[in-house]
């Protein structure tokens, strides 16, 4: 599973085998002007969305994050920021092995693209105590 919300959390259960931890820092996406590049590592990684609501690329898929997600990318799973509906600010952890950073299917992926911003879409899912009911309508 490449998304943890809040109400959940990485444990032995839960944790794949391929991840074991190393480099972090932090990240952000602002709502206007930001930009970002669609990459890989040769390792797993993991986001902390401390800020924000977004689309991002993750696991073949476009899904949404919100503050209190954690995104986990697994060795050579490409991911990328979409679109942002508010500015997103988070903490990322790189598991050690192989070669650090990012890495581009294509060498043009590395000089990134701007990040759309859009309006926050009606289909976002609310999560309870963000101004919400539990059914995630407003």
């Amino acid at each position: 599973m490449p998304i943890y919300t809040p109400s959940e959390w990485l444990n032995d259960a839960t944790r794949p085998s391929a991840a074991s931890f190393g480099s972090a820092g932090r990240f952000a996406v602002p709502l206007h002007g930001g930009r970002f590049d669609r990459h890989f590592h040769d390792t797993s990684e993991l986001w902390f969305v401390a800020e924000g609501r977004a689309k991002i690329l993750v696991d073949g898929a476009e899904r949404y994050v919100q503050s209190g997600d954690i995104v986990l990318t697994l060795p050579a799973d490409e991911h990328d920021f979409i679109e942002v509906y508010e500015t997103v600010r988070g903490f990322f952890v790189e598991s050690a092995g192989g070669r650090g950073g990012h890495r581009h299917t294509d060498p043009g992926l590395a000089a990134g693209h701007d990040v759309l911003t859009r309006p926050l879409p009606g289909d976002f899912p609310a999560r309870y105590g963000d101004g919400a009911s539990r059914e995630g309508t407003a």
